[in-house]
């Protein structure tokens, strides 16, 4: 009778002994629940972040944060723009582009050239104070009685196919090419002339013209036209202008290919810059 006792109180031991161990090894788990988000920081990058949370049976909670950053290109465009102070570059080795991010002030032209047919503007400022630093004889003809406008004369555009660099307009030619247009006497100076560099000898050129006919009527002392022997001693009224160029320091000509002003010649553009304008 004993010993059957003894025999139930050690199965009752080993019951709860493995109770107890059942007990310690089912812990209270929460299953690993991934939480993925992505930032869209713009169109050229993405970053995407994995953060796993467990949480044990002993309320102690461990985490796990895995980071991915992945930049990508977008398909709009072909180079990553990098900046750079304010300089953006771009960071592809087969196309670079650099670029001034700074503002810079634009002077808008705001008179009557807007109206006009071929009027560009850009360069109408810079024109502007080109023509105030003309030699005293030509910027007194130009500021007296003669239009210098920025644009593309369009007439003159049919006619040679492209937008000259200067043109000297006396009649006022419309882009039909009939008279009496609003820009009788201008000087059309284009943004291409701006380009080359030479923008002051064109000017000079075409101011020159502009002289020349204006000075028209002038009387030579030997009480001839003194316009048509200039023509006959520069053989031509283009010659006589580039001759001018020369004259008033410039350095580009076009259609003179004699070379540098001679001491006869210097002399000749004297006297009839003394005699027609009175300088």
């Amino acid at each position: 009778m004993k010993n059957k006792y003894t025999t139930s109180l050690i199965l009752i031991l080993v019951l709860i002994s493995f109770l107890l161990y059942w007990s310690n090894t089912n812990v209270e788990t929460e299953a690993i629940q991934p939480v993925t988000t992505t930032l869209q920081k713009d169109s050229s990058s993405t970053t995407s972040t994995t953060t796993t949370l467990q949480k044990d049976s002993s309320s102690t909670t461990s985490t796990t944060t895995s980071t991915t950053t992945t930049l990508q290109k977008d398909s709009s465009t072909t180079t990553l723009i990098v900046q750079v102070n304010n300089v953006a570059v771009s960071a592809d080795s087969e196309s670079v582009q650099i670029i001034n991010n700074e503002e810079e002030e634009v002077v808008v032209y705001d008179g009557p050239f807007t109206s006009f047919a071929g009027f560009q503007g850009a360069n109408q400022s810079s024109l502007d104070n080109l023509v105030t630093e003309l030699p005293e004889a030509l910027r007194k003809i130009l500021e007296k009685e003669v239009l210098v406008i920025n644009g593309c004369h369009q007439y003159a555009l049919l006619l040679v196919g492209r937008c000259p660099y200067g043109v000297w307009d006396s009649s006022g030619i419309d882009p039909e090419g009939e008279k009496g247009a609003e820009w009788a006497l201008s000087i059309w100076i284009s943004d291409r002339a701006f380009a080359t560099g030479d923008i002051r000898d064109v000017l000079i050129h075409e101011a020159s013209h502009a002289l020349s006919y204006l000075t028209k009527t002038c009387i030579s002392s030997e009480n001839t036209n003194f316009r048509k022997d200039a023509w006959d001693y520069f053989d031509g009224e283009e010659q006589f202008a580039d001759a001018l160029v020369l004259y008033f320091d410039g350095e580009y000509n076009h259609y003179r290919t004699t070379g540098p002003l001679t001491d006869e010649e210097t002399t000749y553009l004297d006297n009839y810059i003394s005699t027609c304008t009175g300088n």
